[in-house]
């Protein structure tokens, strides 16, 4: 059985990022981990622990990831689990934490799944990653541009 899986759902490598920095700082730890994007449908029950984060689309976790946690609950319920919420919000305005862990708390209410640990990390606003009408709405909202991505947090 493998230690850890890292499982992740992203639509602009944003989430990628982070859910790497995860499974290298646990490697570093001297536990192996095996990171995969969530379209991979990975298999929890291998795992002795497992790590689920996505980004934020329109005030959601994306679909495939609320999919696959919720296909996986009852794997997930008799394991650890960590989540963690890949989100601009976060670097615009930290003190909107509440609303950003929100996202996490709709999902675990639906499935039962109790985290022993849940991370909130600042996103990225890459204009290049994203389609025309999603710079336009970025735009409108007045989202901060960079990446923002603090992986010294992450790894901590």
């Amino acid at each position: 059985m493998s230690d850890v899986l890292v499982v992740y759902g992203t639509k602009t490598g944003c989430t990628a990022g982070i859910a790497e920095k995860i499974g290298a700082t646990l490697a570093e730890a001297g536990l192996s981990a095996d990171v995969h994007p969530v379209e991979k449908e990975p298999e929890p029950s291998g795992y002795r622990a497992v790590v689920v984060g996505s980004g934020v689309r329109a005030g959601s976790w994306h679909g495939a990831v609320k999919e696959w946690v919720t296909a996986n609950a009852e794997a997930l319920t008799s394991r650890p689990v960590a989540m963690f919420t890949a989100c601009l919000t976060m670097a615009s305005d930290p003190e909107k934490a509440d609303e950003v862990r929100a996202y996490t708390d709709a999902l675990l209410a639906e499935t039962g799944i109790t985290p022993i640990d849940i991370r909130l990390f600042a996103g990225m606003n890459e204009p290049k990653a994203f389609s025309l009408p999603e710079r336009l709405i970025m735009k409108a909202m007045k989202a901060p541009q960079g990446d923002f991505r603090d992986y010294e947090a992450v790894a901590g």
